[in-house]
């Protein structure tokens, strides 16, 4: 498998390039992203589907640009997709044959069911778990649906609903809203009913921008698309009002202003099928096609899903900044017995033991990069890298114990400020003191067995030897409540 690999994304509105490396055999992280508004669709939905010869060379122009960054990036591997605006127009050969032979470039035209499969890969390996829902990912000429029962894909569909071609038809001839209306609910008539699910995966810049949006209106605590999530019918109005608003009152929102052209009509197809679907709920994905198809291929012998308990952004980290790999197992076996040991005085359901754990394996990252006590830098790059498979209540607070582990006192306006997705101080405050007790004792590296026991107000650690730095190391721990550290 290439180290490297660039996947491209010819959409009836932008081209988009990302280049993704890989850490390990399922390991992968972001170094390269670039997005052009090429509209390689404009004026198609107008004309019988037809590319322009003005939108086929700026797509050419572009599909150039991005080869050259490929090279400069060394990617041993580009793999090209095209979706709605090329498999609609009956002149595609024209264009395909124009790149195929001027830039050595092989384009793989995509129909709208595995553009759907797609979307719904990215979304059951990068979100956090999904056993029920339905995708939706509105393009500029399409819209692709995908039905997830138990964990997997089991249905797809593609509608000709997109915003370039609902813009082109409608939009731009002025037409009354009602037509808009009338033209969407004939295209969702063929929805079967299979797809109709509360739970709403959101796809697709038209719905990153709402959610961007809605995100910043309810002062949410963290500037974090992927994996948002908000109740539908609480801001189903704002959505609606949006599809329906006059172009020059937009400015009046905080939608970002590079969406002006296309939001209102991506907004009266993502409200007109929410409401079809009986959508309750919506999480933001920013994982679509590109991501469905770099996981198609890095998991083409796994049924396109990660392993078990496999987390790609804690693997990721690990590969790239641990330094003491065969100590974090050690790490983990020991925060766990720690845990066990005490669990019962605050989390008796034992609802933080999984984050827990998974910031234990993140131990001796956090310390590396708050080797300069700079722990603010050190909780903001987690909370960016902690992206995939985690919900923002997990990375939050995953981020925040290990911050607390090494900055010992808990700050209790940063508490205030996330208090959304924390659960309450006490039980931030054990979770630290046990990671800070896991670190004191693998202070100096050496691999042992502990046991340990809390009775009589008193937490009892064993172990072949208590080294002198873990000793100073616990006299210095803030603790939950008043007890006693022993060790033997």
């Amino acid at each position: 498998m290439a180290k490297r690999t660039a996947i491209i994304d010819i959409g009836s509105n932008s081209i988009s390039l990302v280049i993704y490396e890989k850490s390990s055999r399922y390991a992968f992280h972001l170094i390269e992203k670039i997005r052009s508004k090429v509209r390689i669709g404009e004026g198609a939905y107008a004309n019988n589907g037809n590319l322009s010869e003005k939108a086929m060379q700026r797509a050419y122009d572009t599909l150039e640009d991005f080869l050259s960054v490929t090279k400069s990036l060394s990617c041993r591997k580009i793999l090209i997709v095209a979706t709605s605006a090329l498999r609609d127009a009956p002149n595609k050969k024209l264009f395909l044959t124009r790149v195929s032979k001027g830039l050595g470039l092989n384009i793989r035209v995509i129909d709208g069911k595995k553009e759907a499969y797609l979307g719904g890969v990215a979304a059951l390996n990068l979100l956090p778990k999904i056993e029920n829902a339905t995708t939706i990912d509105i393009g500029g000429g399409s819209t692709e649906l995908a039905s997830i029962k138990n964990g997997k894909v089991v249905d797809t569909i593609s509608i000709n609903l997109g915003t370039v071609r609902i813009k082109e038809l409608f939009f731009d001839k002025k037409e009354n809203f009602s037509k808009v209306e009338d033209y969407i609910t004939k295209q969702l008539s063929c929805i079967p009913k299979s797809f109709f699910n509360s739970k709403i995966v959101g796809i697709g810049g038209t719905i990153r921008a709402l959610s961007s949006s809605i995100l910043k209106d309810t002062n949410y605590p963290i500037d974090s698309l992927h994996a948002f999530k908000y109740k539908y019918n609480k801001h189903k109005d704002f959505i609606e009002k949006i599809a329906k608003s006059e172009v020059l009152k937009l400015k009046d929102t905080s939608l970002d202003r590079s969406r002006y052209d296309t939001i209102r009509e991506g907004s009266s197809i993502f409200f007109m099928i929410c409401e079809e679907l009986g959508a309750k709920s919506v999480i933001t994905s920013k994982a679509g096609v590109r991501e469905g198809v770099y996981l198609s291929d890095i998991l083409r012998n796994s049924n396109h899903k990660f392993p078990h308990n496999f987390n790609i952004s804690i693997k990721n980290l690990i590969d790239r900044f641990a330094i003491y790999n065969k100590n974090i197992p050690q790490i983990q076996r020991d925060a766990l017995a720690i845990y066990e040991s005490v669990y019962h005085l605050f989390d008796k359901k034992r609802v933080y033991k999984e984050e827990l754990l998974m910031a234990s394996k993140l131990l001796l990252i956090f310390r590396r990069l708050n080797i300069y006590s700079n722990s603010d830098m050190s909780f903001g790059f987690l909370v960016e890298n902690l992206n995939f498979a985690f919900s923002h209540k997990q990375k939050i607070l995953i981020s925040l114990i290990l911050k607390y582990t090494f900055k010992k006192d808990i700050d209790e306006k940063e508490i205030k400020r996330f208090k959304k997705l924390l659960p309450s101080a006490e039980v931030m405050q054990w979770l630290s003191f046990i990671l800070s007790l896991t670190a004191c004792i693998n202070k100096n590296k050496k691999l042992q067995k502990i046991e340990v026991e809390f009775k009589d107000n008193s937490l009892f650690i064993k172990s072949e030897k208590i080294s002198f730095l873990c000793q100073e190391g616990i006299k210095k721990l803030k603790k939950p409540f008043p007890f006693t550290v022993k060790y033997d």
